[in-house]
């Protein structure tokens, strides 16, 4: 990975966002791994968070933006999502500023996956514009690690939809 790979997995979520919905093509986990893995907000590989408990999690570094109301449950089933909406500030500066809102796919008790599939797009697509500057500590130090875990619980979440 690169500078430039976050904006290229957000813009290749845009090109494939029919596919993805019509279940014709099956999310790669393992790109979206790759991406939050190498943003290094997350203290752990990106694959070990849908497992990890949420107890476990809520301890170690979440930055308590995530609705964390079920400490015994693993993360994959949270259905709360935190959202990358924005970002302003100075990149020269190394002082940016991502801005967030919660947001979630599941709602009436059903599963929308074109919610997580925007949750994925334009949260990649804001971290991946400021990626794209070359200053990885200044995106690293400035994210919330709740975000970086919701990319890959809306990933998990939607793979696990394709397949069923």
């Amino acid at each position: 990975m690169d500078e430039f790979s976050v904006s290229t997995l957000a813009d290749w979520f845009e090109e494939h966002t029919s596919a993805l919905l019509e279940k014709k093509e099956v999310l790669d986990l393992n790109k979206v791994y790759a991406a939050v893995d190498y943003l290094g907000v997350l203290k752990n590989p990106a694959a070990s968070y849908p497992e990890m408990g949420q107890e476990t999690y809520l301890r170690s570094e979440s930055d308590k933006k995530l609705s964390l109301l079920d400490e015994k449950s693993r993360l994959g089933d949270l259905t709360d999502r935190i959202m990358v909406n924005h970002v302003d500030g100075s990149v020269s500066g190394d002082e940016i500023n991502f801005k967030y809102n919660h947001d979630t796919p599941f709602t009436d008790g059903q599963y929308h996956a074109r919610k997580d599939l925007e949750i994925m797009k334009f949260g990649l697509e804001v971290i991946g514009a400021v990626s794209a500057t070359g200053h990885a500590d200044t995106v690293r130090d400035s994210l919330s690690s709740d975000a970086v875990v919701s990319l890959i619980l809306a990933a998990n979440a939607l793979h696990a939809w394709q397949v069923k």
